[in-house]
């Protein structure tokens, strides 16, 4: 039985490259990777899981 992936998808591109960012004034917010277009981040797409990525 397949099963259905519902990720995020960006509002302007419909990519689904998107990552969290931490902001100073309005707290976390996604970013697309693939057009730039940033947005406050909602509930949703905060609970999925997320890949971490830290710069050494």
């Amino acid at each position: 039985m397949s099963v259905l992936q519902d990720f995020p998808t960006c509002y302007v591109c419909r990519s689904i490259e998107l990552e969290i960012i931490n902001n100073e004034d309005f707290g976390p917010m996604t970013l697309c990777n693939e057009c730039g277009y940033s947005w406050i981040a909602t509930f949703e797409e905060l609970a999925t899981p997320l890949l971490i990525t830290k710069a050494s």
